[in-house]
């Protein structure tokens, strides 16, 4: 499904966390996305697609193949792996995409990576798009639409990302999470 290709170019992270997204890993893996990536110098994706591996699968088209094979674009997919090496595949990475999870946020905004945050819309509780909305309104991600993907991939380009301050940001991540963690309390209390 990917050809090799040599790990002098930048790279993709894209995650869809422990619930299944299809909606992101179908907006991703389409021609015009790789090709846009290839473009931008991308030369490896990874996709930890959870039990999405269908949708992944399936989106190997006959299209995609013969455009991997011209760019030489190198996509690998995986379900799950231990969150430590998940953390390594974010540090690894220049572009982060994923489902909106507050873990993922705060990884890559630790490691001050480019990010595109889509909120997987079919959740019971739409957390996600809360957090996606007010991270971006702060200009710490990108939040992406499923049905204009590559906009948000053109936008990561030139973006100017706010980043987490390098000295006492493990206070501010330690404020941020108790913040989401209170919201997410308020929610379930009817208080938010």
């Amino acid at each position: 499904m990917a050809s090799e290709r040599s790990k002098t170019g930048k790279g993709v992270f894209v995650t869809v966390g422990t619930t299944a997204f299809d909606g992101l890993i179908k907006a991703v893996l389409v021609p015009t996305v790789i090709g846009q990536l290839s473009d931008f110098g991308y030369t490896q994706i990874k996709v930890q697609h959870g039990n999405g591996r269908e949708a992944y699968v399936n989106a190997f088209t006959p299209e995609l193949e013969r455009l991997v094979q011209k760019t030489g674009i190198s996509i690998d997919g995986f379900d799950y792996e231990e969150s430590t090496r998940i953390t390594e595949l974010i540090i690894e990475a220049d572009l982060i995409i994923s489902h909106a999870g507050s873990g993922t946020i705060l990884d890559a905004l630790r490691y001050q990576k480019a990010i595109i945050v889509v909120p997987n819309e079919s959740l019971m509780d739409n957390h996600q798009a809360e957090l996606a909305t007010e991270m971006s309104k702060q200009k710490y991600v990108i939040q992406g639409k499923l049905d204009r993907f590559d906009a948000s991939v053109a936008l990561a380009q030139t973006y100017k990302f706010k980043h987490f301050p390098r000295t006492g940001s493990k206070k501010f991540v330690e404020v941020l999470e108790d913040e989401i963690e209170k919201a997410e309390k308020d929610k379930m209390y009817g208080e938010g």
